[in-house]
């Protein structure tokens, strides 16, 4: 269907007999099925899972796998991008349980280097993973609980996610076209709710997953005490919610004052145009649905105070008409000063947690990072930011650090800021291709990767023992520890 090899026999040496010649027919009718299946965007644990049982039935799977691999690289076949992720995962599948764990992980971690975003490859490399260390517990999802598609609900552009959209790229719905109670129970969000209860996470981005990759995901048991107003639907696995979302994400609008180089290619400010659409969704969907969340943050997408329409909200948001409600900012702190503080009177005292993106921690790495930005400017607005913390102003203050070639020889100098600022903590994370890099240009990027030529260095930067300390939060990046297989 995808790859013409014309007959069995073609593949196969001379002599093989009938037998043989049949086996090697119902394994390669077999590839077209699978490959068809695997055009599906989710990860499939429960065909990684049976993939012994499978090569057991079909001896002459792996070859079939082989020799189409073969012919589609050898031959210059150009393959549609889905189809080419689907054959390099059997094939890293079948090396694997033959027993070639490093190869089958070196050719995953290829494809998810070049395929950042794909759920499907991101499964197959945790899977292979898990297999390299099978008593690592973190590999094991069934009887594990994540809330956050229970309790939150990320509203972007065009879409809605029940979870950071780099870890849970499955929309629930769009908020531009549909009421916000639809989107929040739509099949979309039940589907994900559902692959929770089962243990499958096949719509999770395992390898990106803070808490999946950090192990912390309690059980649900743990959830249940966790929880209680979860504890019900956790028992009966049901996938409707009752209430609506707890913790609001608002990241539609990308109007920012840097362009930052991780996240985009120009400086984004929205139109005349879109501001009203923007406005329509606010009072239409958005503030309704805040009356009953505890959580509003905003934003991920762009910096609220460079935005009409988050500036707007948040002077609206008000203890009085919205009196439950704790707000989580997430800032450049390039416009963070305490003329802007003053303009916005429905934060203070009511910031549960203000977030400060960094990504360097000296004048030439923060400036090259944070395009437009001014390392004197930022060292003052942080010591601002630090005041309000130490007042009660805001509950708790974080630092984040996104982790790349340019920068991860400043990870430890980042942890000396923190602890002079005296935040609440600092978070490390890997860099995401938000569709800024190509897969060439990402690669270059992405030093923690084992084939990245600064990957040793990396590894040391990660042994720093400043990394240790307990304001740190490794996320993603904790199996890069020295004492992790991953690091060795």
């Amino acid at each position: 269907m995808y790859i013409q090899t014309g007959k069995a026999a073609d593949f196969m040496q001379t002599g093989l007999n009938d037998a043989d010649l049949a086996a090697y027919a119902q394994a390669e009718d077999m590839l077209w099925v699978m490959l068809e299946d695997l055009l599906k965007p989710d990860d499939r644990p429960e065909i990684w899972a049976a993939f012994p049982q499978f090569l057991s039935a079909l001896p002459m799977f792996s070859r079939v796998v082989r020799n189409s691999h073969a012919k589609a690289v050898g031959g210059g076949v150009q393959l549609d991008i889905r189809v080419s992720i689907a054959l390099e995962l059997l094939l890293a599948m079948c090396e694997a349980h033959e027993g070639q764990l490093d190869i089958a992980i070196s050719r995953l971690t290829r494809v998810v280097t070049r395929q950042n975003n794909s759920i499907l490859a991101q499964g197959a490399l945790f899977h292979v993973h898990g297999m390299a260390d099978p008593q690592n517990p973190k590999y094991k999802l069934e009887g594990r609980f994540c809330a956050k598609p229970f309790l939150e609900l990320h509203v972007l552009e065009r879409s809605t996610h029940q979870c950071c959209a780099s870890w849970l790229d499955k929309s629930a719905g769009d908020l531009n076209t549909t009421d916000w109670e639809q989107v929040w129970n739509s099949e979309s969000a039940q589907a994900v709710r559902a692959s929770i209860h089962d243990g499958s996470y096949r719509h999770c981005n395992k390898m990106a997953c803070p808490a999946i990759q950090s192990g912390s995901l309690p059980t649900k048991e743990a959830a249940v005490e966790h929880w209680p107003t979860l504890a019900g639907l956790i028992t009966s696995l049901e996938t409707e919610m009752p209430a609506g979302p707890e913790d609001v994400n608002l990241a539609y609008d990308a109007t920012c004052n840097l362009s930052c180089p991780s996240c985009r290619t120009h400086k984004v400010a929205a139109d005349a145009a879109t501001r009203e659409r923007y406005s329509e969704m606010q009072e239409r969907a958005i503030l309704p649905m805040l009356r009953e969340a505890k959580s509003v943050f905003i934003t991920g997408s762009g910096d609220p105070f460079a935005s009409k329409n988050f500036r707007q909200l948040m002077e609206r948001l008000t203890p009085d008409a919205y009196p439950d409600l704790r707000f989580r900012i997430m800032t450049n702190a390039m416009l963070f000063t305490p003329r802007e503080w003053e303009k916005f009177p429905a934060l203070h005292a009511r910031v549960q947690s203000l977030q400060i993106s960094i990504d360097g921690a000296s004048k030439h790495t923060h400036e090259l990072l944070r395009r437009g930005a001014r390392w004197e400017v930022m060292q003052e607005n942080l010591r601002f930011a630090a005041d309000l913390l130490a007042q009660g102003q805001v509950e708790a203050m974080y630092l984040s650090f996104t982790v790349q070639v340019d920068n991860f020889h400043e990870m430890g100098a980042a942890v000396d800021l923190a602890d002079q600022l005296g935040v609440t903590g600092l978070y490390f994370g890997k860099m995401t291709n938000w569709g800024t890099f190509s897969p060439d240009e990402y690669a270059q990027k992405a030093v923690f990767t084992p084939t990245h030529p600064q990957y040793r260095a990396f590894l040391a930067a990660m042994a720093d023992p400043r990394l240790r300390s307990p304001r740190v939060i490794l996320g993603n990046l904790v199996d890069y520890l020295p004492e992790h297989a991953l690091a060795a």
